[in-house]
């Protein structure tokens, strides 16, 4: 059966989406069935329990009230007395107060001691109750694994296949055949991946740390005074004194890091072509609003097919000009290959994904590097790669499996519509030609992004300097390899502050120029090298294991 998706948006909406929810619904009845729990059973533990839970906030309102009556009442029976002007008259409004409210707080109170005997009592049989309703859904949260969500995508997908770990012999194949950038440099750090196939095409999801230095602005204030003459309206000299603050600032280097979640996604399609092209968020438009776009669009590319023309480059525009505008990908660098890729069905795919508002719409950027391309997409940001037995776990059956259906079908969209964008283009579907270079034995069995990946997993206080006030950079490299797995090399680019303090020369309404101290902070860079293994379960026996990914370990 052909398997290949040629309209990935309208084959989200016909067939996956239901497909993936029946697989998903099947799955977890599945579980539910091994775990042996009784549904009804937990569904009326949780009844009770939300019925106590009800009645404890009740309670506790009730409490919250009469003690602050209480107060109000206190209040005024000894400091309105205190506020009266003459001894005699607070004598007198003590004395009436007293028997006004004195009774009441004699009644209140036995009843806030009540309220707290049924609140610590109301706590107390929720607390069983809760207890007994998490032991009830014991079973069940147990068999929740990290790979349940992965294994639903593979089911959905027949031809998408995932790997357990990235793996030195998939980074050596990509980077030999497909011109993937294995080693990234210092300033960037994978934090989680997820490998595979699609098609025998390899991928690579990875969530990275990203560092970069930017500017702080820093602020200090300093107060002066002078006295200045002047003339009165009776003509008159006299002295006054001014007040001025000053406001000086301070621009300084600061560390800044965030995290860019990508889809590494390899295919001999086009393998000299290169172009980029940024999310515009064309799907927020009106109907309206993107045909004033797309004509003001056709007018650019004409100039731009006139201009390169004029200067002999190699741009001709698309006769399709609203595939040319929408996509917009006008740097690319080969004009035939380019063609070649875009036929009218991915063309008119690209469009309906650009415009719908059915995924996510035109939230991607899509960066082609001869054979790899890189989808990042606004959605995915922040996403986990992977959905963890904590996103399902609840003392509740109905809210695990709310939990269940509803967080994997929201992940099965993310992932499925960061994969849309290269699915859109036939091409990129076929099995790459048999033809490829043989991948050359390695000495490391997995890749150095996955060795990145677990030692960002790893507690800071074992891989980054003692020092350290900012987040880090790990960098991995291979020392060697053996019975105990890949020896490692981690090295942690950091910082530690140290606060300064600047005169800075600002002009003054006096005429003179004055220092106003400026706080600051300054970013020391540091780094740290320790050594590790990374290796299976078996091989970390007797090993002291720092972070775990399914059965890969990091240890020393």
């Amino acid at each position: 059966m052909n398997s290949m998706i040629y309209d990935p948006l309208e084959e989200y909406l016909q067939k996956f989406k239901k497909l993936h929810l029946d697989n998903t619904n099947r799955f977890f009845e599945e579980l539910v069935r091994q775990s042996g729990v009784d549904i009804e059973e937990n569904r009326k533990t949780v009844r009770q329990y939300d019925e106590h839970s009800k009645k404890l906030g009740t309670l506790r309102n009730k409490l919250y009230w009469m003690r602050i009556l209480r107060m109000i009442m206190v209040i005024l029976v000894i400091f309105i007395p205190i506020m009266l002007w003459t001894p005699e008259l607070a004598i007198q409004a003590f004395l009436v107060l007293s028997v006004v409210f004195i009774p009441l707080i004699l009644l209140i109170t036995p009843k806030i001691r009540g309220y707290r005997s049924e609140i610590e009592l109301a706590d107390e049989n929720a607390s069983e109750l809760l207890a007994l309703a998490r032991k009830q859904m014991e079973p069940l949260n147990a068999l929740f694994t990290e790979q349940d969500a992965l294994r639903l995508l593979e089911d959905s997908i027949p031809l998408l296949s995932l790997e357990p770990s990235f793996s030195a012999e998939q980074e050596a194949n990509m980077v030999l055949n497909f011109d993937f950038c294995g080693q990234s440099d210092d300033e960037q750090s994978a934090i989680e991946l997820l490998a595979g196939n699609y098609n025998e095409n390899p991928f690579l999801f990875e969530n990275r740390q990203i560092h970069e230095m930017g500017t702080e602005v820093y602020h200090g204030y300093k107060t002066i005074s002078w006295t200045e003459e002047y003339t009165d309206s009776e003509g008159e000299t006299q002295t006054r004194t001014e007040t001025e603050t000053l406001h000086a600032t301070l621009k300084k280097p600061k560390p800044k890091y965030h995290t860019q979640t990508l889809l590494h996604y390899c295919s001999q399609g086009g393998p000299d072509l290169t172009f980029s092209r940024g999310a515009t968020h064309l799907d927020r438009m009106s109907e309206f609003g993107i045909e004033r776009y797309v004509k003001r669009g056709e007018k650019q590319l004409k100039r731009m097919t006139d201009r390169a023309i004029r200067e002999n480059r190699d741009f001709v525009s698309m006769s399709n000009t609203e595939f040319e505008v929408l996509f917009h990908a006008t740097n690319r660098t080969d004009e035939v290959q380019f063609r070649t890729l875009f036929t009218p069905l991915a063309q008119t795919n690209m469009v309906k994904l650009v415009l719908s508002q059915v995924g996510y719409g035109d939230d991607f950027n899509f960066c082609k590097l001869n054979r790899t391309n890189r989808i990042i997409s606004e959605h995915s940001l922040g996403r986990a790669i992977t959905l963890f037995p904590k996103d399902y776990a609840s003392y509740s059956y109905d809210q695990i499996r709310e939990n269940f259906i509803g967080k994997n079908a929201e992940f099965f969209k993310a992932v499925y519509f960061d994969f849309a964008p290269v699915w859109a283009i036939p091409l990129y579907q076929e099995r790459p030609a048999h033809s490829l270079n043989p991948v050359p034995k390695r000495r490391q069995k997995y890749a150095s992004k996955e060795w990145e990946a677990l030692a960002n997993a790893v507690d800071d206080q074992y891989v980054v300097h003692p020092q350290t006030a900012t987040k880090a950079i790990l960098k991995c490299s291979f020392v060697s390899s053996g019975k105990s797995g890949d020896r490692i090399k981690v090295t942690a680019y950091s910082y530690s502050v140290r606060n300064r303090v600047t005169d800075v020369s600002v002009y003054g309404g006096d005429g003179d120029w004055h220092d106003v101290p400026v706080e600051w902070k300054e970013y020391i860079p540091l780094k740290f090298e320790s050594r590790y293994y990374v290796g299976t379960e078996e091989q970390a026996k007797n090993r002291t294991i720092l972070a775990k990914k399914d059965n890969l370990c990091i240890f020393n």
